[in-house]
């Protein structure tokens, strides 16, 4: 069961390293050749979610976070969405993929 406490050890994480990637320079400002960027934005983006849920109910259930993530991914793939869509959805799945594993 994914906790508050690990999503906020994550975010701590993978923000460091989404920093140390960008540079500190804003996501807004990134291309989208940026897939290292993009994909840590998307892990980003789906700890953030996570975090409001856990916050809201600390026993939520995260299963439609983790399917929507996941079905968003396989649609962008079908329509051959570009590279930055796929990295960032694609981040936000690994990263749900290594909560799993906690």
């Amino acid at each position: 069961m994914i906790t508050l406490a690990d999503v906020e050890r994550r975010l701590g994480d993978v923000g460091e390293a989404l920093n140390r990637s960008t540079g500190g320079q804003a996501l807004c400002r990134l291309d989208g050749s940026a897939t290292t960027a993009k994909e840590l934005e998307g892990r980003m983006a789906v700890l953030l979610e996570l975090r409001r849920a856990l916050r809201r109910d600390p026993g939520a259930d995260l299963t439609a976070i983790d399917e929507r993530w996941r079905r968003d991914l396989v649609q962008r793939q079908e329509a051959q969405a570009s590279r930055a869509w796929i990295a960032y959805l694609s981040g936000g799945v690994t990263e749900l993929d290594v909560l799993a594993r906690l």
